[in-house]
């Protein structure tokens, strides 16, 4: 017969009975899903740069429950290192994942990956899948953004043989299509169309670059700034035609060839590097604001907003969500990976109760393309003329090193003032842009002067720099342009 009592066995350790542990491991069981249910729900939509960072945050910062729904088939990863892996500097896309779902296991961070999340209830607050509703206390959108794709087809697909690159998934395929490719079409002037010619042509391939622009990064730099980085490009052998909408035929698998104006070109596969659009739809159907920009609207806690209000428990970020400009004070979209980082940090600080806010950006940008690198940030001078602001400007060409000094490479400095203090700058030369333009963006953040500039220390050694950096003829060069127009 069986007893509640524990019996002493030989060691004369006391054995207990069998209901006795099972009623304590019904008790431990029952304190966990106690613990469990207590826990603090949170959701996060979108497995990129944005949703990836604020979940590890949200899991350094607190023991909530934390479930990323991601509709891509790979963990945190460099989507920004995906062109150097097709130029094979980088050995395999695998090296630009940086973190494994071992990682996220190990961490207590559910990822469900190739989980598409078909609707969200606002009311319920619980988000639907096509196979499971995922309810949550606090939910992060950050569905990033989809591939601007200006073509009219009576199919909702790409043709086989035209590639996107939306993510490491595309990357592989379009890697693997190369392997056999002589000759590839890029489409899109800007900097992901830049870096993707270059590095065909690094591999071998030969690459057209085609945009509808009549410059490469037109909305990025002046044309004679544009005019340094195709004549590059041309140098390594990158065929470059602007100012030319491209047709691609519905049956490109099987012609081959692509059209501007009235030449065609043979191509055996087509890159579209157009450009990007928010993911929005989502949180449109969920009655979540969309803002003039089209992404979605939120405050500078980055919250939501719905019926009129801001939602304290919805949180969006990344390539998604709208931004407010430094310069200009206008609402606008950020497609850059250091944004949706730095909005991780925020999302997270405010769902785990460390308030924290987003500002206005001035968006420092940078790229590389063979040995040229090229960058900027704050104000173009077209940006500004359609926003009506006055700005002066200052250009200046020197050297990266002492003339005497072994390996010294072209630097080409433009720097934009608005009422005196510096709003904008566009660099490009052989090293150190990207420090450069980090330290711009800090003094247009400062709102620095021209008389600050003029009045700069700056540090010197031959394998560095010229004794006189290039950045002071190019203030002294605004100087003069601003006397000038004081004349006119």
């Amino acid at each position: 017969m069986g007893s509640d009592f524990g019996v002493t066995g030989a060691t004369g350790k006391v054995i207990r009975a069998a209901g006795e542990v099972q009623e304590e491991v019904s008790g431990k069981v029952s304190a966990h899903a106690r613990a469990e249910k207590n826990l603090t729900r949170v959701v996060i939509i979108g497995g990129g740069a944005c949703g990836m960072a604020a979940a590890t945050k949200i899991r350094r910062q607190s023991g909530f429950k934390i479930t990323v729904l991601s509709c891509d088939s790979h963990t945190a990863y460099s989507h920004c290192g995906i062109p150097f892996v097709l130029g094979r500097e980088i050995e395999s896309f695998e090296k630009l994942i940086i973190k494994t779902p071992d990682f996220f296991r190990e961490n207590n961070i559910d990822v469900r990956l190739n989980e598409k999340v078909r609707s969200i209830n606002l009311t319920g607050q619980v988000a639907l899948t096509g196979k499971e509703a995922y309810p949550f206390d606090k939910l992060v959108i950050a569905t990033g953004s989809l591939p601007f794709i200006d073509r009219k087809s009576q199919a909702n697909i790409l043709p086989y043989g035209i590639f996107t690159l939306r993510s490491l998934a595309d990357g592989k395929l379009f890697g693997k299509a190369l392997e056999t490719a002589q000759t590839v079409c890029v489409v899109g002037g800007g900097t992901i169309g830049i870096e993707c010619a270059s590095a065909l042509k690094k591999r071998g391939i030969k690459p057209i670059l085609i945009t509808r622009s009549k410059d490469l990064l037109s909305s990025q730099f002046d044309s004679d700034m544009s005019a340094i980085v195709r004549a590059h490009l041309e140098t390594l052998g990158v065929e470059v035609i602007t100012g030319e909408p491209l047709f691609l035929p519905e049956n490109f698998w099987k012609e081959r060839t692509v059209y501007v104006k009235d030449r065609h070109f043979p191509a055996d596969l087509v890159l579209l590097a157009t450009g990007v659009k928010p993911e929005v739809c989502l949180a449109r159907e969920a009655g979540i604001d969309i803002g003039k920009a089209g992404g979605i609207a939120v405050n500078e806690m980055l919250q939501v907003k719905a019926g009129g209000e801001f939602l304290p428990n919805i949180y969006a970020g990344g390539e998604c969500a709208e931004v407010t400009d430094l310069l200009t004070g206008e609402i606008r979209l950020s497609q850059l990976g250091t944004t949706a980082r730095r909005m991780a940090d925020v999302i997270g600080n405010n769902i785990t109760g460390k308030y924290s806010t987003f500002g206005p950006l001035a968006d420092p940008w940078v790229a590389v393309a063979g040995d040229l690198q090229f960058g900027g940030v704050g104000l173009t001078p077209e940006k500004a003329e359609r926003r009506g602001i006055k700005v002066v400007t200052g250009f200046s060409h020197g050297r990266t090193r002492a003339s005497y000094y072994p390996g010294r490479k072209d630097l080409y400095i433009k720097l934009h003032f608005k009422d005196g203090c510096l709003a904008g700058a566009q660099l490009a030369g052989g090293e150190g842009i990207k420090e450069r333009i980090d330290a711009l963006s800090l003094a247009i953040k400062k709102k620095t002067t021209i008389k600050d500039l003029l009045s700069l220390e700056t540090c010197y050694a031959p394998p560095v720099s010229m004794l006189v950096d290039p950045l002071m003829p190019t203030v002294k060069d605004a100087v003069r342009n601003m006397r000038k127009d004081m004349t006119n």
